[in-house]
């Protein structure tokens, strides 16, 4: 079966005039081997694109939810080999939409760049998100993705001046990830006030595809993100979703409802 394009699925969920759905899982939690059941519900609930964490012994983007998440990886030794393999499972058992790994630089320096990009190919893998690599020195990285068909998303967040949004844009392929908050990750209660002039900023200079993340966590933050965003993330409140789901089997289908809770209530 062929599988969709992160391209194809942005415009297949905008010609039905809706938001693409992104969802956050860390690899590892609880366990390896909750993860592909996981990531198996959240297809099943409607999820558009997933974005698969790689655990990280200091994620300094990310809120204490996220966190937690990755040590539990670090402490089961999970490494980018574990993660590879698991998409290639999820594959072998069904998973068809898009997959993004989305974690930190160092990760990726000890794994070497290309080599990177071809196991990932072959893995089924569709696109990066590297939070801490500043675009002045990615588009090493951004090329070589590229000419593995892979996408480079990086983020822009309220404090990314209009000439930097321009260089992001120059550089990425596929979507680029709009940071709501400064900040780390973590639910919040409401989008913040200045969201709307900073999207209308975005798109001013940023010639791609948008995604909103960070705070988002309820169906009401959906739609509000929604209508200013072409895909809309949701990732420390799955997390918790799996946190507080206590076997295996559960894990999979409390995930899979709650993505139905979001976009098929």
């Amino acid at each position: 079966m062929t599988r969709p394009t992160i391209a194809q699925v942005f415009a297949e969920c905008k010609a039905k005039n809706k938001a693409v759905f992104i969802t956050f899982v860390p690899c590892g939690f609880k366990t390896r081997a909750d993860t592909v059941g996981i990531l198996l519900g959240l297809q099943r609930g409607g999820a558009n694109l997933i974005e698969v964490g790689v655990p990280y012994s200091d994620p300094q983007a990310d809120g204490p939810t996220i966190q937690r998440a990755h040590q539990v990886g670090v402490n089961q030794g999970i490494t980018l080999y574990d993660v590879l393999a698991t998409v290639r499972e999820a594959r072998a058992q069904g998973l068809t939409i898009p997959v993004v790994l989305m974690g930190y630089y160092n990760n990726i320096l000890q794994y070497d760049e290309t080599r990177m990009c071809l196991d990932s190919q072959k893995a089924g893998v569709d696109g990066f998100i590297i939070v801490d690599l500043p675009p002045e020195e990615a588009k090493s990285f951004s090329d070589d993705a590229a000419k593995h068909g892979l996408a480079y998303i990086p983020l822009v967040s309220p404090t990314t001046t209009d000439e930097r949004m321009r260089l992001i844009s120059s550089i990425a392929h596929g979507f680029v990830y709009c940071v709501s908050h400064t900040g780390v990750t973590g639910a919040r209660s409401a989008l913040p006030s200045y969201i709307d002039s900073f999207m209308a900023r975005i798109r001013a200079n940023v010639k791609h595809p948008l995604a909103l993340g960070f705070g988002i966590s309820t169906r009401q933050h959906f739609m509000q993100a929604s209508a200013l965003a072409d895909g809309v993330v949701i990732g420390s409140k799955i997390v918790e979703v799996i946190e507080n789901s206590p076997t295996k089997a559960s894990r999979a289908t409390d995930a899979e409802a709650f993505a139905k809770s979001i976009v098929n209530p």
